[in-house]
C-alpha cells in the first residue's frame, strides 16, 4: 500500500502541537497498553494532501495537530483554543481574543506568553489562502485582523455574524502552534497507520498529565467499516452515505451507529450546458421532480431519521423569512412524475431525441445504490441515466456538511467564482449585498431572493441533509454526536470525563454563547 510522502506529512503537521487526536473519548475503552485505535474514513492521499481544500478526514487530523483561536468540543459547542477568553462588542462588529499562556520547554514548569502579532500574522495568511474558495467567501465578512497588545487580537467584521466563532473553529484556520514543544505524529510503515504519541499537556488543575497515544487508520469506506467490525478499532469516524452499505447491523452492539444531526448540501449540481436537454430550466426542473427522495434513502436503512427537502437552503435556519418554501408541495409524487414526463414528451415532440444525462457518484456500493434508484426514477419519466467521471458528468453529487447555521453557507457554494457548475451572477450579487447589510430583516430578504432565484433556475437538485455517522464500540465514554458532524480532536485526559455531570462555563449551551464568551 502506498504511504504518505514526507512532504505531505510535513505540510499537515509542521510545528504540530504536542496533543493527540481524540474525540473526547479519554480513558474510554483503550485497547492494548492503553492505546486507542481509531479508524477514519478517507482516502490516504487526499487526507494527507497539501492542497488548501481539506477533506473531512484531513480536517480531523489537522485540527488534532494544530490550534485555532477557538475549537469545538464533543457536542459541537465552542471552546477555547489559542485564545483563553474573548468578548464581542455590543454592535457585533468586533471580536477581541486574549491569548493563553504556552508551556515552557520540556522538563520545566514555566509558561511564556504567546506573541499576538505572530498569531495574527499566521491567521491573516490562513484567511488569504482561502481566496477563491467557498470558505473564502464565508470569511469575506472579516474586515481586519489586528494585534492590540502582546496577548490580545481583535478581528473586525463588515457586518454582525452570530455564527462567526463557528468559522474561527474550522480546521482551515487552525494554525501551527508556536508553543509546541513536541511533535506527536509519526508514521508506522509496518502497520500502515499514523501514530499520535501520548504527549504531555496541562490538566485543568495546572498539573502535568500524559495523554494516551492513539493509532489512526485512514481507510476507504469499506475497509474502515471492516476494521471496526473486526474489532481492530474502538471507534470509526467520518462515515457517510458511501460507508453505510458496508455496516453489518447484525454484528454490531446496540447503539453502535451514531448519526450526527447535520444540515448541509446533499444533492446533484448541474453542469453548465449551452445546448441539449439540461440547457433549459424547465427540463432541469422535470429531472428534479422525477426523483423519489424518500425512496432514494430507503435502502440505507436510516429513513426514519432523515427528512427530505426540495430546498437549496436547509429549512428553518435563523433568519428564514418563509418566502421560499418546499417546491411542488401540493403534488403527490406520482403527480410530480406525470408533470415531469409531460415535459420530456414536449421536448421529444420538438424533434429532440430521448434525453440522456450522466452523473458522477462516489465509487463503491453506496454510489451504486444511489445510481440504481436515480436511474429507475428518471427512466419512469423518459430520461436515460449513465455513470460518468466527475469531469465529464452532467450531474455531480454534492455531499457537504454546513459549517454554520446561515443561508450564506449554502449560497456561497454556488457562487460563480468558486464553482464550475451552473450558477447565477445575479444571485451572487444579492448575496454580496447581504454580506455587508447591517439590517437583519433586509439581509434575510436579500438571501431569500438569492435562494429563490437559484431555485427558479434549477441549478441544484436537493435530496435532503447529508448523512454522517460514527461507529462506536460499547464502553466508550465522552463521545457525542453534534450538529456539525465534527469529531473534536482535543482534550484527551487520563481520567474519565462525564460530559453530562461535569459541565464548565466553557461548555455552556451554544445559544447562550453566541454573543458572549469569557470576559477579559
Amino acid at each position: 500500500m502506498n504511504l504518505p510522502s514526507a512532504r505531505n506529512l510535513a505540510f499537515l503537521f509542521h510545528a504540530a502541537p504536542a496533543i493527540v487526536l481524540c474525540t473526547a473519548l479519554a480513558a474510554c475503552g483503550a485497547d492494548r497498553d492503553g492505546v486507542l485505535e481509531i479508524a477514519i474514513v478517507g482516502g490516504r492521499d487526499a487526507t494527507l494532501s497539501d492542497t488548501r481544500g481539506l477533506t473531512a478526514a484531513g480536517g480531523m487530523i489537522r485540527a488534532a495537530t494544530h490550534d485555532g483561536l477557538v475549537s469545538f468540543d464533543a457536542e459541537g459547542l465552542i471552546q477555547p483554543g489559542l485564545a483563553e477568553r474573548w468578548i464581542v462588542t455590543d454592535d457585533g462588529l468586533s471580536y477581541i481574543f486574549r491569548l493563553g499562556e504556552r508551556p515552557g520547554p520540556r522538563g520545566t514548569d514555566t509558561e511564556r506568553a504567546r506573541d499576538a502579532e505572530a498569531v495574527a500574522d499566521a491567521l491573516r495568511k490562513a484567511i488569504a489562502a482561502q481566496d477563491g474558495t467557498a470558505f473564502g467567501l464565508d470569511l469575506a465578512i472579516i474586515d481586519e485582523v489586528v494585534a492590540r497588545t502582546c496577548r490580545v487580537i481583535e478581528i473586525r467584521l463588515t457586518a454582525p455574524n452570530p455564527e462567526f466563532l463557528n468559522l474561527m473553529a474550522q480546521p482551515q484556520l487552525s494554525l501551527a502552534d508556536i508553543s509546541a514543544t513536541d511533535k506527536g505524529l509519526s508514521l508506522d510503515e509496518k502497520r500502515d497507520m499514523l501514530v499520535l504519541d501520548g504527549a504531555r499537556r496541562l490538566a485543568e488543575d495546572g498539573t502535568e498529565e500524559q495523554a494516551r497515544p492513539l493509532n489512526l487508520l485512514i481507510a476507504e469506506p469499506e475497509r474502515a467499516v471492516a476494521i471496526f467490525q473486526a474489532g481492530r478499532a474502538n471507534v470509526m469516524l467520518g462515515g457517510a452515505i458511501d460507508a453505510l452499505p458496508h455496516v453489518e447491523l447484525g454484528g454490531l452492539l446496540q447503539g453502535a451507529i451514531r448519526l450526527d444531526p447535520v444540515d448541509g448540501l446533499f444533492g446533484l449540481s448541474m453542469a453548465r450546458r449551452e445546448d441539449g436537454f439540461l440547457s433549459l430550466s424547465a427540463n432541469r426542473e422535470a429531472l428534479a421532480m422525477a426523483i423519489d427522495r424518500n425512496g432514494l434513502i430507503l435502502p440505507f436503512g436510516i429513513a426514519g431519521g432523515w427528512v427530505p427537502t426540495t430546498r437549496l437552503v436547509a429549512p428553518g435556519l435563523p433568519g428564514d423569512t418563509g418566502m421560499v418554501t418546499e417546491r411542488w408541495d401540493g403534488l403527490a409524487f406520482e403527480e410530480r412524475q406525470a408533470v415531469a414526463a409531460g415535459q420530456v414528451a414536449r421536448w421529444r415532440a420538438s424533434g429532440q431525441p430521448r434525453p440522456a444525462v450522466s452523473v458522477a457518484l462516489p465509487p463503491g456500493r453506496g454510489g451504486e445504490i444511489l445510481f440504481e434508484r436515480l436511474r429507475s426514477d428518471l427512466a419512469n419519466v423518459g430520461i436515460a441515466l449513465r455513470m460518468a467521471d466527475d469531469a465529464d458528468a452532467d450531474l455531480r453529487l454534492i455531499d457537504e456538511v454546513a459549517d454554520y447555521d446561515r443561508a450564506d453557507w449554502y449560497l456561497n457554494r454556488f457562487n460563480c467564482t468558486v464553482t464550475d457548475a451552473l450558477c447565477s451572477e445575479e444571485a451572487d450579487a444579492l448575496v454580496a449585498s447581504a454580506r455587508t447589510e447591517p439590517d437583519p430583516a433586509i439581509r434575510a430578504l436579500l438571501l431569500a431572493n438569492a435562494e429563490a432565484l437559484l431555485s427558479a433556475q434549477n441549478v441544484f437538485v436537493p435530496f435532503g441533509p447529508p448523512v454522517r455517522f460514527s461507529l462506536v464500540r460499547g464502553g466508550l465514554e465522552g463521545f457525542a454526536v453534534n450538529r456539525w458532524g465534527c469529531t473534536p480532536c482535543r482534550r484527551c485526559r487520563a481520567a474519565p470525563v462525564n460530559t453530562h455531570d461535569r459541565r464548565s462555563p466553557r461548555s455552556a449551551p451554544w445559544s447562550a454563547r453566541r454573543r458572549e464568551a469569557h470576559a477579559l
